[in-house]
């Protein structure tokens, strides 16, 4: 039975796997695109935001449903960043010294700290420059109230930095790092879309059927759930408490979400299981 790593071996093991991130480049050219992506598709959001304040629409929501869209593009390249992070000792060939230095669990739960937070920077980043291509594009429009506008935030960090912690997952397992990365970007982009046509294709007919159990698994997969968190808070803001959650079923795509905050939990069972199995694997596999 592995035991668990003490606070002062673990502080050591974070700022060694700290200094090891920063020393590379790979996690501020990442940031670029999540960057990029949040500015092009944010003052797309703002003109549309005010495009809609001449006729009397509901404007803040549509800015805070473009800050969500470019979010969750934000966590795949937070996704990338952990599987990077965590399959390039194994492709360097340094991972036996560092696993005899620090011991394999510390190591793990390090490298999966230091990629969350990595991930929670971007979900920063992304906001920070989304709002101002928002207030770029949208001049004179209402802007987002705090109380949404920071809920969208704590849960964009969230999203993130676990799906930080799943790509640390995803590397850790693989171990090739080519591997790693195409699974997650082709899981993310087209097997979970594909996935979650199959289930809904079930769905029952006419306006007062609901979807069968099997359409609202769709919801609880790990990327339509970070999806729901997001969007959770636009779609109230957009279509009103009464109809939140139809409104989330069309941005995310999915039949009969739960809240935000449960999607949340079901991300990080996700991240949790996903650790959890590169822990037992890791301690397993041989590094000679």
């Amino acid at each position: 039975m592995t035991a668990v790593p003490s606070a002062g071996l673990a502080a050591r093991m974070v700022k060694a796997e700290l200094r090891r991130t920063l020393s590379v480049r790979m996690w501020w050219a990442l940031l670029i695109p999540v960057v990029l992506l949040s500015l092009s598709i944010n003052v797309f959001g703002g003109v549309f935001s005010s495009s809609l304040s001449g006729v009397g629409g509901e404007t803040p929501g549509v800015l805070l449903a473009s800050l969500a869209y470019s979010l969750s593009l934000g966590s795949v390249f937070a996704a990338v960043h952990g599987a990077v992070q965590s399959s390039g000792e194994f492709r360097h060939r340094t991972i036996t010294t560092t696993y005899l230095t620090g011991g394999r669990v510390p190591v793990l739960l390090a490298r999966s700290g230091v990629a969350a937070a990595v991930g929670a920077l971007y979900a920063l980043g992304s906001v920070a420059f989304g709002l101002l291509a928002g207030l770029l594009g949208q001049g004179s429009a209402t802007f987002p109230s705090a109380g949404p506008l920071l809920g969208l935030i704590g849960t964009g960090i969230a999203v993130c930095a676990l799906w930080a912690v799943l790509g640390v997952a995803v590397g850790t397992l693989m171990t090739n790092q080519a591997g790693a990365v195409v699974l997650l970007l082709v899981y993310v982009l087209a097997i979970e879309n594909v996935l979650s046509l199959i289930l809904k294709s079930g769905s029952g007919s006419g306006l007062d059927a609901g979807p069968p159990a099997i359409a609202r698994i769709t919801s609880y997969l790990p990327a339509n759930a970070g999806d729901v968190a997001l969007y959770d808070i636009p779609a109230v803001v957009l279509a009103g408490p009464r109809y939140g959650r139809d409104a989330v079923e069309s941005l995310a795509g999915v039949a009969s979400p739960p809240p935000g905050w449960a999607s949340l939990v079901v991300l990080a069972l996700w991240a949790g299981a996903g650790i959890a199995a590169a822990w037992v694997v890791g301690e397993r596999r041989d590094i000679t």
